[in-house]
């Protein structure tokens, strides 16, 4: 079998993406890397036990992981490559759009105008010397909406928590907040888990051990169906 890599964001990005799988998939080999990750950083399993080598303070970003795929496609043995990006504000098109321009730089064609509601999965034949593969694109939180990661992970909070709605009406209070608008959603995942069963623990282990997030929510269902067809089948 080829290399499976699914490239993420940064730090939390790929810390999610551990413990989701830990708690979801544990046998399958893809490898979870950010943008500084070097393109040969690859370890056993979804790479859940361990950090990679390397690589910036927070790993990447939005823009390096655009800019980082064509060197992606030049991993050796390469076999599936998916990219997990926040919509942002720009919003799903706009991110697919900019996935699509970097593959059709590389020679890559026939890929679809929008990104699929289910996420976006292609698979391309041997181009430039490189090996047929197989490739996907899932835009955070649902494909088909504005936001980011943390409003993926806070889709996992249990219906009728107590601590949600205190936690939106502070942040409704806050005159002046220090944080622009588009980070509305990190400010309140993040709030959240201050107050939480370990105030400040991280998303990423909050989704294995913190008995109000639900890594079984069906919320997360189409997202890991995505994963399994892109990456694992």
């Amino acid at each position: 079998m080829g290399i499976r890599v699914l490239l993420v964001e940064g730090d939390d990005d790929q810390h999610v993406m551990w413990n989701l799988f830990e708690c979801r998939c544990p046998s399958s080999e893809v490898y979870v890397l950010r943008p500084a990750d070097a393109p040969d950083t690859h370890k056993p399993g979804w790479v859940s036990r361990g950090q990679p080598d390397g690589g910036s303070e927070n790993g990447g970003g939005d823009r390096k992981l655009l800019d980082s795929i064509p060197a992606r496609l030049d991993t050796s043995d390469l076999e599936r490559l998916a990219v997990v990006i926040d919509a942002n504000d720009k919003g799903p098109q706009a991110r697919w759009d900019a996935i699509r321009q970097r593959l059709e730089s590389e020679g890559y064609s026939g890929l679809p105008k929008s990104p699929g509601q289910a996420g976006t999965i292609v698979n391309f034949p041997s181009v430039g010397g490189r090996r047929p593969i197989r490739f996907g694109a899932w835009v955070m939180p649902d494909n088909q909406s504005t936001g980011m990661l943390e409003d993926f992970v806070a889709g996992l909070i249990h219906e009728g928590d107590e601590m949600l709605p205190l936690v939106n009406r502070f942040l409704d209070s806050i005159p002046q907040p220090r944080f622009i608008p588009q980070h509305r959603p990190k400010a309140r995942i993040h709030t959240w888990l201050a107050v939480s069963e370990r105030p400040g623990r991280p998303m990423g282990q909050a989704i294995k051990a913190d008995t109000q997030l639900d890594a079984n929510h069906p919320m997360v269902q189409p997202f890991l169906d995505w994963v399994q067809v892109a990456l694992v089948d």
